[in-house]
């Protein structure tokens, strides 16, 4: 879902990147330009490409925007992803077929809502087993990656009829650790009043250049029960998708995360706003600490630096495309997860601040 999300973004950014402006002076005959966007992650079994074309009229581009055909092709192309070695040869062909998402209705929604065309692949079976070990040095879950880490992938795009050929490549993101909390730590630990903030810390991809964007997510799953015993999964963000930036000359990525952040985001986010609905709780219980890091390739981040919302006066910014023979971004994207207890000395830390809200138990 999340690749669908980034792709109506992408689509959306693109086509304004050719209709900024509600009157056009069409003196140019129109020219069919493919608007494609795709991101690629090893971690899921099915890849998702979107393909649209960028259009141009007289009038205001805004109506023309909400007429499906503007931006959506009458025909269905031929699309598959070329995988190669580090020795050129290639080494897998993953073919697209068509499929349909649907875009929610919008009254002000500035293109089409309802069905949309999308095109989906994947490979037959899983490349590889990523197994989960917990100390003391127990397996306890696995993950399965789709695509090899070390080849290269092309995407492909064929008309029908031959015309026109549409192409681009990148590389995955390498698979890599987190470091702190400790891989064989249990549980995690937060401090009221703590002098020295906790560290959330992981090593760079072995094919980072510098040129990769990490964000980092950590939320606080836990239980709730309520008066007539129903048990409902809950949780909040500690840190909600924060961009880390690489300290000079080191292979490890690091954020700070004051403890009493924690106590505080649980003492406001929560118990209900409405007492009524708060006495209807008869106990929470936690569940765990859950870190995501995800990680964008050098185009997916390049193209998010592009388009992504100026804090500056200059508002025109340079358009970025690493698509041959048309526009948009075809990238990859990777991320992890690690999850981790709640240490008993916070959970009594919790439960101290007030029993009577915070029925947090072990």
């Amino acid at each position: 879902m999340h690749t669908i999300k980034f792709t109506l973004f992408g689509i959306c950014i693109l086509f304004f990147m050719y209709s900024c402006e509600t009157d056009f002076d069409t003196t140019a005959d129109w020219e069919d330009i493919p608007v494609v966007y795709g991101i690629i992650d090893q971690n899921d079994s099915m890849q998702y490409i979107k393909i649209n074309k960028a259009f141009l009229g007289e009038g205001n581009v805004l109506q023309f925007a909400q007429v499906y055909d503007s931006s959506h092709y009458p025909f269905e192309m031929k699309v598959w992803i070329d995988a190669y070695n580090d020795n050129g040869q290639k080494v897998q062909t993953i073919e697209f077929d068509t499929a349909t998402s649907y875009k929610p209705d919008d009254p002000d929604a500035v293109f089409p809502t309802g069905a949309q065309t999308i095109y989906k692949g994947g490979p037959e079976t899983f490349y590889e087993i990523k197994y989960i070990i917990d100390p003391p040095y127990d397996t306890v879950g696995w993950r399965k990656l789709w695509l090899n880490d070390e080849n290269t992938y092309t995407l492909n795009i064929l008309y029908p009829d031959s015309s026109r050929f549409v192409t681009s490549q990148t590389q995955l993101i390498m698979d890599f650790v987190m470091t702190r909390p400790l891989p064989q730590q249990k549980f995690i630990k937060f401090v009221p009043n703590s002098s020295v903030p906790s560290e959330f810390s992981w090593e760079k991809p072995d094919n980072d250049e510098g040129k990769f964007r990490y964000e980092l997510h950590v939320i606080f799953n836990y239980q709730e029960l309520t008066q007539n015993n129903i048990l409902s999964e809950k949780s909040i963000d500690l840190i909600s998708h924060i961009t880390v930036y690489p300290t000079l000359g080191s292979s490890e990525m690091t954020y700070y995360y004051w403890d009493n952040n924690f106590f505080t985001s649980c003492v406001n986010n929560i118990p209900y706003d409405d007492p009524n609905e708060e006495a209807n709780i008869k106990e929470r219980y936690t569940v765990d600490i859950q870190t995501t890091v995800s990680v964008a390739g050098e185009a997916f981040n390049l193209f998010m630096q592009v388009y992504e919302p100026s804090s500056s006066i200059v508002q025109e910014k340079p358009p970025y495309t690493n698509i041959e023979n048309g526009i948009g971004v075809f990238s990859s994207r990777y991320r992890i997860n690690q999850n981790k207890l709640l240490h008993t000395e916070t959970v009594s830390d919790l439960q101290s601040i007030d029993d009577n809200f915070m029925k947090i138990v072990y």
